[in-house]
């Protein structure tokens, strides 16, 4: 076999691999295309402040320092933040 016969095997099979490659992206967008969409729900302003709450809730903090007795905590920032309107 000499170098160009080699060459040219070699680019057909770079040009085969690509197509078969490009036909299976294309086989993957197809499938994705047909797939159906979940309806997205819509989320309340409660259901947030819920959700945060639980989220801070469920956080663990550790420090060397106390807390403030006058601190009014967690809970008036998330009022601050998700009662605005």
């Amino acid at each position: 076999m000499t170098t160009i016969e080699l060459r040219t095997s070699i680019m057909a099979d770079l040009d085969k691999m690509s197509v078969e490659m490009l036909e299976s992206v294309s086989h993957y967008v197809r499938r994705l295309s047909r797939r159906t969409r979940q309806p997205q729900r819509a989320v309340s302003a409660s259901q947030k402040r819920e959700a945060a709450m639980l989220f801070v809730k469920n956080l663990s903090v550790r420090g060397g320092q106390p807390v403030p007795a006058d601190e009014r905590g967690i809970d008036a920032l998330v009022n601050e933040k998700y009662d605005k309107r």
